[in-house]
């Protein structure tokens, strides 16, 4: 989760190394696992009305920078385009190469006679940049050109600008390039290709590249389309088991996902948990023995990912053998088969697996199953255990107060639950509270019963390491209740609630530094405690001999 301004992570950025040639930087790793998009901390500082000057760069005047193109202009808009590029992103202290495939970005001819390309910069969406329309003139043929700098987007009070970049005189990093700011592009036949050997970059108001931009650009129409499986099918609830350490291959895991059969064939849902109503698709054989999925079928569009989603199918094999983190990597294959495994249930024999990936071409895992194995669960009704909520659980600040529980995905009686049938409440004095749109500024619709693996938009609600947190901005309470909601067998059962008083804080207590203190302890910007403020920002929490807590940013 994003937990710092742009400033403050480049500020942790290692110096580019030596020059690789062409665009590519040596040095910079090659990132090949999917990152979520991120809410700011620059948010989360206005949030809480702590100062951000102590975090960022002054903010540049906003008279003359310019608008970001929010909206496509009226016209001919094509969405959720399939991209392709080599870019560069900025991760936590690193920067990383990247190749995309099956990002998303679209195109506007619009009526007044331009045409705009959203997003050219990818990997902007993982800071949450927004998904900004860049203007392009009409030129000769097919040709059209974008003319930069352009306003790409707003953090914190500071302006980033999209800008035309090429390589340093050492080689170490990127430039704005002084002989042009027009960058061209051919749009035809629905396919917008770069033309011109250049980073489209983002850059700081000073004209310093912040990390982030994307060279060898394409944007095609995907012909894909989701499978739709027929309307009213009974639904077959069924353990998905695979192998899950490729250390030991007798470990296993399992996701819950419902099985559909109608006409020969299979359907399967929650096979991502960013679009669980997806379905992929098996074809039952003949004598019904076997069911045959084959590869690269389309879920949708994972804005969370900003891709494109398949699930694949391959071959596991282990690389790293030998070592102490050996992992699973995949050749890929047109197909796996199902059969009867000897319990009778219906499985891929090893070294068969399913990946859900971002893009149909290159491995960019979400998840992977190896050697699956469905094993149909009885639709009961059970009766969830109670959550795990303490005092500990939660951390006020000015603003917001941060608020952490864990839902048992187990009955009162030990036995697993179905997680896509499982949501939970959060109790505000007395009352189930309602999220509401005006407060939480990720959601589109109030909601009172939460489904268990959501996370809105804006990070304010979020599962993550087996814990929900919620940063919470309506303080005015004396306690808090959580209460787990199970939906099986056609009934609705409830754990208890389990309450947590509020915390007295003392932060606005201006002689708490005179008290005695009792503990110091330090966490990281993800919540997670630490040994001792590490570089970067974290949070010192004091607690003193009288009870009350006192939180506060520490920067080293």
């Amino acid at each position: 989760m994003k937990k710092c301004t742009l400033f403050v992570a480049a500020m942790v950025l290692f110096a580019a190394a030596s020059w690789a040639g062409g665009l590519r930087l040596a040095g910079v790793a090659q990132n090949q696992v999917p990152i979520k998009k991120q809410c700011s901390l620059s948010q989360r500082i206005a949030q809480s009305g702590e100062g951000v000057l102590a975090l960022k760069k002054a903010a540049k005047p906003m008279a003359d920078v310019g608008t970001v193109i929010s909206d496509a202009p009226a016209g001919t808009v094509y969405e959720n385009m399939y991209v392709n590029s080599e870019a560069y992103g900025l991760g936590w202290g690193d920067a990383y190469y990247q190749k995309v495939d099956g990002g998303i970005g679209g195109v506007d001819v619009a009526n007044d006679g331009f045409i705009y390309v959203q997003a050219p910069i990818s990997q902007a969406y993982i800071w949450g940049l927004g998904s900004p329309w860049l203007k392009c003139e009409k030129k000769e043929g097919d040709v059209i050109v974008m003319h930069l700098p352009q306003l790409y987007c707003i953090d914190a009070g500071d302006p980033y600008y999209a800008q035309r970049l090429v390589p340093s005189a050492d080689g170490k990093t990127f430039v704005v390039d002084s002989t042009t700011q027009d960058v061209k592009f051919t749009w035809k036949d629905n396919k917008l290709t770069q033309v011109d050997d250049c980073l489209v970059g983002l850059c700081d108001a000073t004209g310093g590249w912040f990390y982030m931009g994307d060279f060898n650009i394409k944007y095609t129409i995907n012909p894909d389309k989701p499978i739709v499986k027929p309307e009213g099918l009974t639904k077959a609830t069924c353990k998905m088991e695979y192998k899950s350490d490729a250390k030991d291959l007798t470990a296993e895991e399992f996701v819950m996902v419902n099985v559909f059969n109608a006409d020969g064939k299979v359907y399967v849902d929650h096979m991502e948990k960013g679009l669980p109503d997806a379905v992929m698709c098996g074809t039952v054989s003949a004598d019904g023995k076997s069911v045959e999925v084959p590869a690269k079928q389309y879920l949708g569009v994972d804005l969370e990912y900003n891709a494109h989603v398949y699930v694949l199918t391959g071959n596991a094999k282990i690389d790293g053998a030998g070592t102490e983190k050996p992992f699973f990597n995949y050749d890929k294959t047109a197909s796996i088969k199902l059969t009867h495994d000897a319990s009778g249930k219906m499985a891929a024999e090893y070294p068969a697996s399913l990946v859900v990936n971002c893009g149909r071409e290159n491995l960019y895992i979400i998840s992977d199953y190896v050697a699956p194995r469905f094993v149909p669960q009885e639709d009961k009704a059970m009766t969830p255990a109670d959550p795990v909520f303490t005092a500990d659980d939660i951390r006020p600040s000015t603003n917001f107060d941060l608020v952490k529980f864990v839902l048992p995905v187990k009955d009162v009686d030990g036995n697993d639950l179905n997680v896509n049938e499982l949501y939970y409440n959060v109790y505000y004095n007395d009352a189930p509270y309602v999220f509401t749109p005006e407060v939480f500024k990720g959601l589109t619709a109030p909601m009172t019963d939460i489904p268990y693996a959501f996370s809105d938009t804006e990070f304010d609600i979020y599962p993550s390491g087996g814990k929900h947190t919620i940063y919470f901005y309506d303080k005015n309470y004396t306690k808090l209740g959580v209460q787990s909601i199970y939906r099986g067998g056609g009934e609705e059962r409830r754990s208890n609630v389990v309450w947590v008083n509020r915390p007295v804080t003392g932060i606005d207590d201006v002689n708490a530094d005179m008290r005695e203190v009792k503990s110091v302890s330090y966490y990281n910007v993800a919540g997670q405690q630490i040994a001792e403020p590490a570089s970067g920002v974290c949070i010192k929490r004091i607690q003193y001999a009288d009870g009350t807590v006192k939180a506060e940013k520490v920067i080293k």
